[in-house]
């Protein structure tokens, strides 16, 4: 999940999403990224990697490289060894600058393809590479490293190698990524892989030398190991989780992986250290009905493996999305009694568990809805002990879930209880990352569950009690937890909205930060992951200076110029509409400057040549309804011709639902984009033959997103997600609307109606447009659902608000810091509520 990735992106002492490398400390580098140089040697620093080369020395373009591992404590004496050979041999070389950068790396959760890579050597040809193996390698022999899973092992040292580009080359993959490149015997530019396995490219022809490697590597595999995998479940830098069968008896089980010197936490810990802890907790809590069997703990081929039974079963998390009336948009008196019968049950069986584990000794130190599974009985079981502690150590917490760590000076099992009183209120209403954001917020969750859920009369006082002490030194807060005097976000109706409107507003144009080129406005982590991520419409500053003009707020001209010099700045940039140029162009428009807006259309449109991804998120779909945007805001056909050109080139699909590379339905990155983009060209031009195509476009996705045409419902497993905008079929049902003006079905007209029911849930744990509270309550208006009040909206946005400098503000991904981009954040929220508490329909571009 993008929970993952986006942790990297959280930094303490900001309340913002932030680059990990962005600023390096010089005092944590190695010596040599400072040290005087070779004579004849140049140096080139970046934000992770030093590259040391000889003057005179000339690289192929791409070939055999070698890689050397380490681990933080041997990395001094091995980058040490490597300079003083490869100067003296006049290798080029590079290495990560720091131990820091090399713990984030082998971090749990850093790319496992990367991870173990400390330093790279670019042998000038296959008579250099191998002298290097067997000098270099015989120096190195007894150094520890991690092993590296993307290239093949020199002997038993920390040399690896692998055949990949030299000089750096990218080309625009079909999905319009740009990707690191090779050339293949044709000349032609193909994509490196660097996956977590050693795949040379097939026409590459392995070394001599590498003969004996490769068959220690194919003769590797776990010999006597009486389990059989059959599915992968879940992989991380420390190593993967799969379901197998014991040969021996033909039970299930699960076998948890773990890879030496890999998977780093924030205590520099590996994945086997955790797997120790996991391995001692389970054998203490061994015979309690909610903990797992233990069936083994073994080394396979290098790798430690912890098997225990395989639990049938959901985990609570997925559980509470699936059952919770709230999410669903069920009132009914029935509804909320069945549900709260069944959560209390469920929460009585956690607390006698986290009581018996304390009892025999174990803390758990990871309690979370995801690591507690429902079995189908409806009994509970605990799973994923790799940071349990003992009682009597008053350990303090180091790994925990968003919205499930407990503050500072919690120790031992207050640890536990903290999370407990966090899981009462995340069954009921799942928010419980804003509880460290703002004091204020465990009462509004208590008033909001007792208000809806006939919960016992002492719930509040229990949750209260798990949660104590609440009180901590205002150093220990965390970004944004200003101690609240006042609600920060009012619920007293309409005449409170202006003011409202205003102080997000404010907030949102106050954080702009016009000095910094990578963006404007802090946003999701998705800004950092794309050259284009800070002045894109989804996350960048196009859909925020959009948004605020579309509220009525007035936009800074200097902040429209740093859009235009963000776009001009951009190379080979992607031409989709949230992603790329062509929504840059949509902003531009709307804030006046629409002779650049058409400069960067043209462009563009000059890059969608090819069908690639058909996409309303980044693909043609998106680019062809901004190109008929602009024919009807200046007139000129020549947009609808290549709108046209376009729509030509989408009827080619094959109609599956489902666009290449297997990316999931939806009005976003579905078919239903497509069917949109089919409908607008059709009302343009009068072609009719496109709404089939539009219709079987939607139709697939439907079926993909849970629809059952026969029975006309949504399969219980997707009503959870059904009104988003993201993932859900929130937006499908807003081109069905559209389909349905021109040809009437009653079988996609009750989809429309259940979707449009599902949008009326008065429970959201996001706010944003793409994944919360603002594009369910867009796609319930634009459905025809009853508006809500101005009191009641107020005070169902009030419950994902939060302070940031006396203003207020809400939270993006997964609540994980402040957002106030449009896809995620504050601007998608000033506009959507702009629009609703003036009695419209809330705009989102073309709907």
């Amino acid at each position: 999940m993008d929970i993952v990735r986006h942790l990297h992106f959280c930094p303490p002492g900001t309340p913002f999403f932030e680059a990990p490398a962005s600023d390096p400390d010089p005092a944590e580098d190695f010596e040599t990224v400072h040290g005087e140089l070779p004579s004849g040697w140049s140096r080139k620093v970046g934000g992770e990697w030093v590259q040391l080369s000889p003057d005179g020395v000339e690289l192929p373009g791409q070939g055999w490289k070698i890689h050397a591992s380490a681990t933080l404590d041997s990395a001094p004496a091995v980058l040490d060894t490597i300079v003083k050979y490869c100067v003296a041999e006049r290798v080029m070389f590079k290495f990560i600058r720091s131990g820091r950068v090399l713990q984030r790396r082998n971090s749990k959760y850093g790319d496992r393809s990367a991870s173990g890579k400390f330093v790279t050597l670019y042998p000038v040809d296959e008579g250099e590479f191998e002298k290097i193996l067997r000098e270099l390698g015989g120096l190195l022999e007894g150094q520890p490293g991690p092993y590296i899973l993307s290239d093949l092992r020199w002997g038993t040292g920390p040399l690896y190698v692998r055949y990949g580009g030299f000089a750096l080359r990218t080309a625009r993959s079909d999905s319009g990524e740009q990707v690191y490149c090779i050339e293949d015997p044709e000349g032609r530019l193909i994509p490196d892989r660097r996956g977590p396995g050693f795949r040379p490219p097939e026409w590459v022809t392995l070394p001599g030398c590498l003969a004996e490697s490769l068959a220690a590597r194919n003769a590797g595999t776990l010999k006597d190991f009486p389990y059989r995998v059959t599915q992968a479940v879940h992989f991380s830098n420390g190593g993967g989780v799969y379901r197998g069968v014991d040969t021996r008896s033909g039970t299930d089980v699960l076998l948890r992986e773990a890879r030496p010197m890999a998977g780093l936490d924030g205590d520099g810990r590996d994945a086997v250290a955790r797997h120790e802890r996991e391995h001692w907790a389970l054998r203490l809590l061994d015979g309690l009905p909610c903990i797992p069997r233990l069936v083994d703990y073994r080394i396979g081929h290098e790798h430690y493996f912890l098997v225990r039974e395989f639990v049938e079963g959901a985990s609570l998390s997925k559980e509470v999305v699936r059952r919770n009336p709230l999410m669903l948009g069920d009132t009914s008196p029935e509804g909320l009694a069945s549900y709260t019968a069944w959560a209390v049950g469920i929460l009585e069986q956690v607390d006698r568990g986290v009581t018996a584990m304390h009892e025999r000794g174990v803390v758990f130190g990871d309690l979370h809805p995801g690591n507690i599974l429902i079995r189908p009985d409806d009994t509970v079981v605990f799973i994923d002990f790799e940071t349990a502690s003992a009682v009597d150590a008053e350990a303090v917490q180091t790994m925990a879930a968003v919205g499930f760590a407990a503050p500072a000076g919690y120790a031992g099992t207050a640890v536990d209880r903290y999370a407990l009183g966090c899981l009462r209120l995340a069954v009921f209403a799942p928010l419980a990352a804003v509880l460290p954001w703002a004091p204020e917020k465990t009462g509004q969750l208590l008033d909001l569950i007792e208000a809806n859920y006939p919960v016992p009369a002492d719930f509040a006082d229990t949750v209260r009690r798990d949660l104590a002490p609440r009180t901590r030194p205002a150093a220990d807060r965390d970004p944004g937890q200003a101690a609240a005097v006042a609600p920060v976000w009012s619920d007293d109706g309409e005449q409170d909205w202006p003011r409202l409107r205003e102080a997000l507003a404010e907030g949102i144009v106050g954080a702009a930060t016009p000095e910094r080129n990578d963006r404007l406005f802090p946003g999701d982590a998705e800004q950092f992951f794309l050259p284009e991520g800070g002045a894109n419409f989804a996350h960048g500053a196009a859909g925020v200076l959009w948004a605020l003009a579309e509220s009525g707020t007035p936009v800074r001209e200097d902040h429209v110029d740093w859009l235009v010099r963000a776009a001009a700045r951009l190379h080979e940039p992607r031409p989709g509409f949230f992603t790329g140029l062509t929504g840059i162009a949509y902003a531009l428009d709307r804030l006046g400057r629409t002779e650049t807006a058409r400069d960067l259309l043209d462009r563009a449109l000059d890059d969608a040549v090819t069908p690639g991804r058909d996409s309303l998120l980044d693909g043609l779909s998106g680019i062809g309804l901004t190109a008929l945007h602009f024919a009807e805001r200046t007139g000129d056909d020549a947009y609808v011709d290549a709108a046209v050109r376009l729509a030509a080139s989408l009827t080619d699909l094959t109609d599956d639902g489902r666009p290449a590379g297997g990316r999931p339905p939806g009005l976003l990155h579905g078919a239903s984009g497509r069917a949109l983009f089919l409908l607008r060209v059709h009302e343009r031009t009068g072609d009719t033959g496109l709404l089939a195509h539009a219709e079987a476009a939607l139709r697939a996705d439907l079926t993909a997103l849970g629809w059952s045409a026969e029975e006309r419902r949504f399969t219980p497993e997707t009503l959870g997600r059904l009104p988003l905008v993201s993932l859900g079929s929130g937006g499908t049902g807003l081109v069905l609307r559209s389909l349905l003006r021109y040809r009437e079905d009653a079988g996609l007209s009750a989809a429309r109606d259940a979707i449009r029911d599902a949008a009326t849930a008065r429970f959201a744990a996001q706010a944003g447009v793409f994944h919360g509270r603002a594009g369910i309550l867009a796609v319930g208006l634009g459905l025809g659902a009853p508006a809500p009040g101005a009191r009641e909206l107020l005070a169902a946005f009030g419950l994902n608000a939060v302070r940031h400098e006396d203003r207020p503000a809400f939270l993006g991904r997964e609540n994980l810091r402040i957002s106030t981009d449009f896809a995620t954040g504050g601007a998608g929220v000033l506009a959507v509520l702009d629009a609703a508490l003036s009695g419209e329909v809330p705009r989102l571009p073309f709907l």
